[in-house]
């Protein structure tokens, strides 16, 4: 580890493409002496007798003294950089030639390339972050909405971490009580060990149970709900599916059947990231071999949504086909009604509109009702996501927290069992190991690559 972190790496920290800068990020003992190889100032200043955080207009050369770009270098000296190590940031005009040929001329000078993450693995090997704001790097990098990106700035400024070392400090504090309980059992202790202790682990429980609650709430701002839309051909589905993507993505016409398969596009509404999905019309005789395999597609998309948007054709009357494909939404799955074509001529009776209860009314054609929809969408999700403080957002923190409750549940069990506290203080620490693992206090070279390689290159 130790001598992975003495080597100086180099990588282009922007996404790769056309653009107006570039940012090729530098990192390690020798980023000025490596940088300054083949970048001249414009005033003959030397980057390593720089002072850290300023910026240096000059230009990169290659080593027959060729001008290369005008680019802009950044100074970050140790320990004040991202990664706590020195640092050279380089900004040049974007694209891939010019980007690519300033990066091969560093590795020509002296670094290495740098692997997926490893910036942000040396910040943790340096003290900067810990592993769960590491992971927030990332989770705020992929944040596909406002609300995804608030709880990766909130578990970057620590905020989760220190509910887990909270957390942590709590047991160690039970622990540590118990092993000098165990080692001096002659001394006139000033804490009576067994006061409050089985309250402390029902309330360590307690608070692991709530955050591996928040865990499917924060997937679904995450990884955006899946809704799906459903109902017989010709309810108006696709055409619903367009407006709200403000764009013709599915194919509209008045034949029946033309949907034939599950179409799934992201779409934000709220600030709420959301997977929606237009789906064949489900009919109770198919004509058509493909007809019955397109509905089959339909009710699984139905059965693994978190939402079903179930869409009525307002301007004919209610009929078994519509019941029948209500009676086909499992009891337990979230739906809202929707009442289509508002615009026509309503043959839906009194009886008919009690019988769908509280539905929206909507026309895809003129637009009205759909901002009540998306404000009833974005109500949806949010008491769906709401929470109580921070919140878990990764299956390793799950995991790890499953494991931690598992371990005090068992001590509690054996406290109550009123056996000795040497069995009780095995599980404790096991616990305790959990949590530490899950902040990067106690970490192994595997539980890092896991982590680390989901990031890009260059960060």
């Amino acid at each position: 580890m130790d001598q992975i972190l003495e080597e100086t790496i180099a990588a282009i920290a922007t996404p790769v493409g056309e653009g107006g800068i570039a940012v090729i990020r530098v990192s390690g003992s020798a980023a000025f002496e490596i940088t300054g190889k083949v970048f001249e100032s414009a005033k003959g200043a030397s980057l390593a007798a720089a002072a850290s955080h300023t910026i240096h207009f000059g230009k990169m050369i290659d080593f027959k003294g060729k001008p290369i770009d005008q680019v802009l270098a950044s100074i970050f000296k140790n320990p004040h950089s991202y990664t706590g190590e020195d640092t050279v940031e380089i900004s040049c005009h974007g694209g891939l030639v010019v980007s690519r040929k300033i990066l091969d001329l560093l590795y020509q000078a002296g670094a290495r390339p740098a692997q997926p993450g490893e910036f942000t693995k040396r910040a943790f090997l340096n003290g900067k972050i810990d592993l769960t704001q590491a992971e927030a790097v990332l989770d705020l990098i992929r944040a596909k909405s406002d609300r995804a990106s608030e709880i990766a700035i909130r578990q970057l400024s620590g905020a989760l971490s220190l509910r887990f070392k909270n957390l942590r400090d709590q047991l160690m504090s039970v622990y540590a009580n118990m092993e000098a309980y165990l080692d001096f059992p002659d001394e006139d202790l000033e804490i009576d060990i067994r006061e409050g202790m089985q309250n402390q682990l029902v309330e360590a429980e307690k608070t692991i149970r709530s955050l591996l609650a928040g865990f499917s709430k924060n997937s679904l701002l995450r990884e955006g709900a899946f809704v799906v839309l459903a109902g017989k051909p010709n309810a108006g589905k696709s055409s619903l599916f367009n407006a709200l993507l403000e764009r013709d993505r599915a194919i509209v016409s008045d034949i029946p059947n033309t949907t034939r398969d599950v179409i799934e596009e992201p779409l934000e509404i709220g600030g709420f990231w959301l997977r929606l999905a237009d789906t064949a019309g489900i009919v109770s005789t198919p004509e058509h071999p493909l007809d019955e395999m397109s509905m089959q597609r339909s009710r699984d998309a139905i059965e693994k949504c978190h939402l079903v948007l179930f869409v009525v054709d307002g301007s004919r009357p209610l009929d078994e086909a519509d019941r029948n494909i209500l009676q086909q939404i499992p009891k337990d799955k979230a739906r809202m009604i929707l009442i289509n074509k508002s615009d026509l001529s309503q043959k839906l009776s009194k009886e008919n509109l009690a019988e769908l209860n509280a539905a929206i009314q909507i026309s895809t054609k003129t637009g009205k009702g759909l901002d009540a929809l998306e404000k009833e969408l974005a109500l949806y999700l949010e008491k769906q996501t709401s929470d109580n403080g921070e919140q878990i957002t990764k299956q390793r923190h799950q995991h790890a927290l499953t494991q931690a409750l598992e371990a005090l549940a068992r001590a509690r069990s054996t406290y109550e069992q009123k056996l000795s506290f040497e069995f009780v203080t095995i599980d404790l620490k096991a616990a305790i190991d959990c949590l530490e693992e899950l902040i990067g206090s106690v970490y192994s070279e595997d539980l890092l690559d896991v982590v680390f390689k989901q990031f890009c290159i260059g960060k």
